[in-house]
Order: C-alpha cells, then sequence, then structure tokens
C-alpha cells in the first residue's frame, strides 16, 4: 500500500471533489453541508497528506495545481463507486416526484424526443420538470461535472471524444435521406453533386458524416450555407435549387408544412443513431436510472 493512502483520511476526498468543481471555498462548502472554516481546516489537512497545495487563490478562483488535475479523474471515479457501495438505495416514486432532469438538446433531439416524452410522463410522472438546455460542444463533460446537466442527446458516428466517465447508450436509430424543392423530379449521385447544399451543424463542424461518405467515393459536395439549427433549413431548400440530408423523422416531419420534396439518398449512407449520453457519478442516482429506462421504452416503442 502507498504511504499516502495509509495516512489519507478518504472523507477528504469530498473535499478536494467539491473544491475542484467549484473553485470557490464557501460555495464547495456549502455543497457538501460543511461550515466555510471547518473546509479550509479540511484542505489545509488534505494538503499536509498529500505533500501538494492542490489549490492556488487567484483572484476569485481557486485555481487546481497541475497534481490536483492529474488527480481529479481517479478521485471522481473513487467516490463514484464507494457512493454506489454505500450510497443509500432509495426508490425513486415519479407518481409524487418534482424532481428536475436536465438535457442537454439540439432543435433536432428536442422535435424528436419531446412529443412523446412528456405526453408519457404527463401520465406516469405529472409533477416532474424537464429542463432543455443547449451547449457549445457535443459532449459537454463540464456540464456534467457542475451537475447542470443529467443526461445529453446528440447525434454521433464514432467520433465523440472518449472518457470513462462517459457512458453512450443509442436511443434511437433512422436513416438518412434529402430534402428538395418539389419542382424537383428525381435524384440520382449527378444531380446531387450538381446542387448546392445545407448543411446543419450544432456545434460549428465545417463538415459531416455526408461528406464523409461522399469522400469514400472520391466526390465531395458544395456548401452554400451552415446551419446552427435544422428547423430553418426546409425553408431555404423550398424556393431554391439548394438540398438538404437529414434524418428521415425530421424530413418527413417538416415535409408537409412546405413545397419541398423527399428523395433517397442517391449513395450508401450509415444509419443515423441518436445516442444518450450519461455521466458514470451520478448515472445510477435512483431519478436517473428511472428516467433512462423511460427513455429506453420510448425508443423501443418507436423502432
Amino acid at each position: 500500500m502507498h504511504s499516502i493512502l495509509q495516512r489519507l483520511d478518504l472523507n477528504l476526498l469530498k473535499v478536494f471533489n467539491a473544491l475542484y468543481l467549484h473553485r470557490h471555498v464557501s460555495r464547495a462548502a456549502s455543497s457538501i453541508h460543511l461550515s466555510q472554516s471547518a473546509f479550509s481546516h479540511a484542505l489545509a489537512r488534505l494538503r499536509v497528506q498529500l505533500e501538494d497545495e492542490l489549490f492556488v487563490r487567484s483572484h476569485s478562483q481557486m485555481i487546481p495545481t497541475e497534481y490536483a488535475m492529474s488527480i481529479h479523474l481517479p478521485v471522481t471515479e473513487v467516490l463514484a463507486t464507494l457512493n454506489t457501495c454505500f450510497g443509500q438505495k432509495a426508490e425513486f416514486e415519479p407518481s409524487k416526484s418534482k424532481h428536475e432532469f436536465n438535457f442537454a438538446v439540439t432543435d433536432f433531439t428536442t422535435l424528436l424526443m419531446m412529443p412523446r416524452l412528456m405526453t408519457h410522463l404527463a401520465q406516469v410522472a405529472p409533477e416532474v420538470r424537464v429542463n432543455l438546455t443547449n451547449h457549445e460542444t457535443k459532449l459537454p463533460i463540464s456540464a456534467f461535472e457542475s451537475a447542470d446537466i443529467d443526461f445529453s442527446l446528440g447525434f454521433a458516428h464514432g467520433e465523440v471524444e472518449s472518457t470513462r466517465l462517459i457512458n453512450e447508450w443509442v436511443w434511437w436509430e433512422d436513416c438518412y435521406c434529402t430534402l428538395a424543392s418539389n419542382k424537383l423530379a428525381n435524384l440520382d449521385l449527378e444531380t446531387f453533386l450538381q446542387r448546392k447544399h445545407i448543411l446543419v451543424s450544432p456545434w460549428g463542424e465545417r463538415s459531416g458524416v455526408v461528406d464523409k461518405q461522399l469522400s469514400l467515393l472520391g466526390q465531395r459536395r458544395e456548401i452554400a450555407i451552415q446551419l446552427p439549427n435544422v428547423m430553418n433549413a426546409p425553408f431555404l431548400v423550398a424556393d431554391s435549387e439548394l438540398l438538404i440530408t437529414l434524418p428521415k423523422f425530421a424530413a418527413l416531419a417538416l415535409q408537409g408544412q412546405l413545397p419541398i420534396a423527399l428523395f433517397d439518398v442517391p449513395f450508401d449512407m450509415p444509419k443515423y443513431q441518436l445516442k444518450v449520453f450519461t455521466y458514470a457519478p451520478t448515472q445510477a442516482s435512483p431519478a436517473n436510472r428511472w428516467m433512462l429506462a423511460q427513455l429506453r421504452q420510448l425508443f423501443m416503442a418507436q423502432k
């Protein structure tokens, strides 16, 4: 056994984790129900036991040292394991709960999720609240760490940054199709490449899965406009020669509102996968475990 572990008070790991997340002594102390004085004494003991300053005051923040940053991930995993072993197994009672669930979403995942989920919750958990937010990154790890979100709904084709603290589950699958003005009679590969395209990119990437598939064929398309959301795209398609390639669910939902036509993509495309990302330290909480089960149930019903 390492000499540091022999003398380490494991209770102090909660102090370390709280300050790492909040970067402010009083807020960190409040989050684990300690007085500021008791928290400061505990931090002083931890500094001695770990033989490192751990956090350095800078203006209004406590900045972690290089050593603190290096141990944060394993410390978080240790706390999550201990919480699973010793935490109370309180049951989540959906019919009585006023719990708030926080999701990171895009406009498309909102379109796909909200009607079905809210209808379901109205029946089984009428008092719970669902909060939806947008984030600048596909996988907002910092928002998970600060407990601002419980779930992130997004799409991925294997390119999401890997981390041991994040689990991903395929929630919904669909094929792709292409939308064009209803003046277009048919769509082959030549026409697809001749036309200009709309790229929907919620997180700012300059290319997407369509471009990756075309590159396998030695081809490329010309992007005329890049949008941060999908809902405005069909309006641009209706009165122009622009094309947009979307998951079929979204295309069908939007097609009836505008003079647009729906076509099969004239080359092979992978399945669109909507994934739900969960944070390992909080995934096993009774409320989050229950919500994940609801999403799986709705996913199975959708397919």
